[in-house]
């Protein structure tokens, strides 16, 4: 029998730690950080409470193999590839992933190529380990947002560029890029000997009619020159465990690579994280992964509708993510900081900071929509409302 989980359930999270939840002041509604405000599937919950009421929790034993396992089988089920349990690799998270594969396929002074606006730990990682980053910003034409092919192939024809960092679906612009347009940008690094990380942990959230397609799927010339990484953290809501994984489909050597400086990191895995991540990805929580991508794109329609009615904000419906890029620009504000003291003073509501994901973002704000339909429509009431106001 399949589980129905109640994603209109308002749960407290204040007295938890949580990082959503305690940064801004009592009264702001947090829609921000990519965590949701929805329970984990109940396999999980069963499962690790269980363990907890064992009281042991000592160091998981790395070669049990369960991880692997779960992570074939995801990919397999999920993703549309075959791999093998030896080519799945453990990280404690996708930042941390993006981090080693700078280490990994770049040395100091080279160039990591990623498409802006971009989540900002793409930079941050490139930036702290003296790595410079360069942007292939994507251009907003016709209501979509559309690569520069022209640029991304001058980017990559840099003797410098070494890594492209590829978010797939793209964080923060909800686009799902077409198999056509990946074929391109990997014949593109391949002549160029730029390796790919694809970071597809938001590959759960794609709308009808568009579909992800996963890199290693493309050709044996991308499975060659990439590697994927994978988190159940934002589909089933397991961020805090810490358990994520790097697959490298193909390429042996340039999993060798990866693994060595990955080693060099000395990163233990969490007898919670591994525990929650096999019930995740091993099949028994699919039928939440379908329920929450629908209950999220009816939070997207609703949001689109609302704001769009909001003069000087435009919304536009994403492909994929769970999150909402906003256009503020018509609102008047000067600077992001104004915007932003705005959203929080005076809507009421924590949002990130469109400028935070590069130079292309400022003005706007990023919305996270994996939440209770009624934090949706509490949201978008409180930035009307307090832009009416501003324009009295």
């Amino acid at each position: 029998m399949t589980l129905k989980h109640n994603f209109d359930e308002v749960i407290d999270r204040t007295h938890t730690n949580s990082s959503k939840w305690l940064k801004y002041p009592a009264g702001v509604l947090p829609m921000w950080v990519a965590d949701s405000d929805f329970k984990c599937p109940q396999p999980v919950v069963e499962a690790v409470s269980k363990l907890a009421q064992f009281g042991v929790y000592g160091y998981p034993y790395v070669k049990e193999g369960g991880f692997e396992k779960a992570t074939v089988a995801w990919c397999k089920r999920r993703l549309g590839f075959d791999v093998r349990e030896d080519q799945c690799d453990y990280v404690p998270s996708l930042g941390t992933a993006l981090a080693v594969a700078v280490k990994a396929f770049t040395e100091p002074g080279d160039k990591v190529l990623m498409q802006s606006p971009i989540y900002p730990p793409f930079t941050a990682v490139t930036v702290k380990n003296s790595r410079t980053p360069i942007y292939n910003a994507l251009k907003f034409v016709d209501g979509n947002y559309q690569i520069d092919f022209e640029d991304f192939e001058r980017c990559c024809a840099d003797p410098k560029t070494k890594l492209f960092l590829l978010c797939s679906p793209h964080n923060p612009t909800g686009r799902c890029f077409t198999r056509e347009e990946l074929e391109r940008m990997v014949d593109i690094c391949v002549k160029n000997n730029v390796v790919i990380f694809s970071d597809e942990v938001h590959s759960d959230f794609v709308y009808a009619p568009h579909k992800h397609v996963s890199l290693p799927t493309i050709s044996e010339k991308a499975r060659d020159n990439c590697l994927v990484g994978l988190n159940p953290s934002k589909t089933f809501n397991i961020a805090g465990l810490r358990t994520a994984a790097v697959v490298t489909p193909s390429n042996a050597k340039l999993q060798e690579e990866y693994q060595h400086a990955l080693g060099a990191c000395k990163l233990g895995r969490n007898i919670f994280g591994d525990l929650a991540y096999q019930i995740c990805f091993g099949g028994e929580c699919d039928y939440y992964a379908e329920q929450v991508r629908d209950y999220v794109k009816g939070n997207i329609d609703y949001a689109v509708e609302a704001l769009n009615k909001i003069p000087g904000i435009k919304a536009y419906t994403p492909d994929a993510t769970y999150l909402l890029w906003i256009d503020c620009r018509g609102l008047g504000f000067e600077t992001q900081e104004e915007l932003d003291k705005f959203a929080v003073e005076q809507c009421k509501v924590g949002l990130n900071p469109g400028e935070s994901f590069g130079i292309e973002g400022k003005c706007y704000l990023r919305m996270n929509l994996a939440c209770p339909r009624s934090y949706v429509v509490e949201g978008c009431k409180r930035i009307a409302e307090a832009v009416a106001n501003m324009k009295k």
